[in-house]
Formats: C-alpha cells, sequence, structure tokens
C-alpha cells in the first residue's frame, strides 16, 4: 500500500493549474490535466492521498475536484470568514474505489475543532489520521490542546494498525546551526519537540528512510533559478511526517522534493513537498 501526504497551500489553484480560480464561480466539475502538479504524485500509484491546507468548501470540493479513480472525503474550516472565502485550513482524503471506509470522523476529545485540521478514516485493517496542525507561531495555547488531545485519541484509538500524517507544524529537523535559539521559535518550542518522545512512548514510530528530510523551505526568501533561494539550496524545515504505530510488518517513508518543477507555470508547486510511505505486507 501507497499513500502520499502533502500539505498542497490550497488544493484548487495549486496542484489542478493556474486558471481553476476563474472556473471556480462555475457549477463545473474540475477535473486533472496532462499538465497539472498532481500527475507527479499519482504515478506513484498511491492508495491514499492525504491533503493539507485545502482552502476548499467541503461541498465543492467533494462534487466538482475529481481524482479519476478516487472517491474524497473534505474537511473545511467553519472559523469566522473562512466558509465564504475559502481561504483557510482544510483537509481531504483521495482514496482509491476499490477502498471502503467503515468510519470517518473529524472530532477528538478534548480539541473542539472549527478550522477543518482533522479528518480520520478507518478501513477493515487500518486506519488513516489525516491533520493540519495549528501553528505555534499564531496561538501556542491552541496548540498545546491540540498536541495533549491527539496524543491521547492515538494512544486510546489505535487498536488496529494506525497511521498517523500530515503537516505538524513542528521542526525536529532544521537547517539551523546547534546555536540557534531552538526554544524561542514556533515550531520548536519544547512542548511541541516533546511531542516525538511522547509517540515513541505509545509506540508511534517514525519511518522516514531518505537522505533528503526538509518538506517546506521559506518561499518568501529571493528567487533563484524559479524557486526560492531556501529551496534551491536545501535550506529547509521538517514539518511533514508519517508516523505508525508497531503493529505494521514493513514500511519506510520518504520526501518527494522535486513534485512540480517541470510546471513552469506553479514552481514546484507548494511551498510543502509530498511525502510517500510505502508499506509491504
Amino acid at each position: 500500500m501507497k499513500i502520499i501526504s502533502w500539505n498542497v497551500n490550497g488544493i484548487r489553484s495549486r496542484i489542478f493549474n493556474d486558471s481553476i480560480g476563474s472556473k471556480l464561480k462555475k457549477d463545473k466539475d474540475i477535473v486533472i490535466s496532462e499538465d497539472c502538479p498532481i500527475q507527479d504524485i499519482l504515478k506513484y500509484d498511491p492508495d491514499v492521498i492525504c491533503f493539507q491546507e485545502t482552502r476548499c468548501n467541503k461541498e465543492f470540493g467533494e462534487k466538482h475536484i475529481k481524482i479519476p479513480g478516487y472517491h474524497s472525503f473534505f474537511n473545511e474550516s467553519l472559523a469566522d470568514g473562512a466558509r465564504s472565502s475559502n481561504r483557510y485550513s482544510g483537509t481531504a482524503i483521495f482514496y482509491k474505489m476499490y477502498m471502503q471506509p467503515i468510519a470517518t470522523h473529524t472530532e477528538i476529545k478534548d480539541y473542539k475543532d472549527d478550522e477543518g485540521r482533522i479528518i480520520a478514516m478507518e478501513f477493515e485493517n487500518f486506519k488513516i489520521i489525516n491533520v493540519y496542525a495549528p501553528n505555534s507561531g499564531t496561538n501556542l495555547d491552541k496548540k498545546h490542546l491540540f498536541i495533549d488531545a491527539m496524543l491521547n485519541y492515538l494512544n486510546t484509538s489505535n487498536d488496529k494498525f494506525t497511521i498517523f500524517c500530515g503537516d505538524m507544524n513542528i521542526a525536529v529537523d532544521t537547517h539551523f546551526s546547534p546555536s540557534f535559539e531552538y526554544a524561542q521559535t514556533p515550531g520548536l518550542y519544547p512542548h511541541e519537540i516533546d511531542f516525538w518522545t511522547n509517540l515513541k512512548d505509545i509506540n508511534f514510530i517514525d519511518p522516514i528512510k531518505c537522505d533528503i528530510i526538509y518538506t517546506w523551505w521559506d518561499p518568501r526568501q529571493r528567487k533563484e533559478n524559479g524557486m526560492s533561494a531556501a529551496r534551491n539550496r536545501n535550506k529547509g524545515w521538517r514539518l511533514d511526517y508519517f508516523f505508525v504505530n508497531q503493529k505494521t510488518n514493513h514500511c519506510s517513508s520518504k520526501c518527494l522534493k522535486n513534485i512540480g518543477e517541470n510546471n513552469q507555470d506553479i514552481p514546484l508547486a507548494s511551498d510543502h513537498a509530498p511525502i510517500l510511505l510505502e508499506i509491504n505486507d
């Protein structure tokens, strides 16, 4: 089984094509074309695709955004103003048509999510939890609540093989020097970094097996060769992850850094790279 996770930074305009924005007012399906960046991940033939930061209305997404051969489930942000503008947060899961979910939910105990940050989808033999975690630079208290609630949820609902993935907005790996003030930086606060130790304590592992581990590069830096200097020089952060509980057999994950690089209109498609999890039974 193959699963891809990707913070797409806007599923409609970034992943399908640049002209989609002009189509949104029309009640028409959006189907991928040959030059869409998403074609670069479909070549891996994933069974499941987890998207974060979709910025998309649930009704519109499920009705009109189509990937041939896949069903979809969207969770939208209902925060003030977000529903009307569709410009904030949101998650989605696309899964192959042969797959039949037996349960799907978007809430976990002790965390009120009105921003479309969570989708937990259960199948017969496994469960997948797709998240877009809050940014501690915006609201540290909310991030602490999210971490604590998610740890409790994972600890009490891992009765089968569980895959936990998404944009955690936590950077265990960065390009910074050892002298960098980690504890004073959002994404690197002690409670965030402790998340890793606590995941291990409840038997979740990080299966990364790849030399390129960064998944986000600051897009605000000056451009070099059509991309930000940070990405061109691989001065990045690792914000996107897969975790699996230890009831699995053999699995590994890796970063797909160069997705979209051949599309001249959408340089590298998103400021995040997709990540791939392969599970060999």
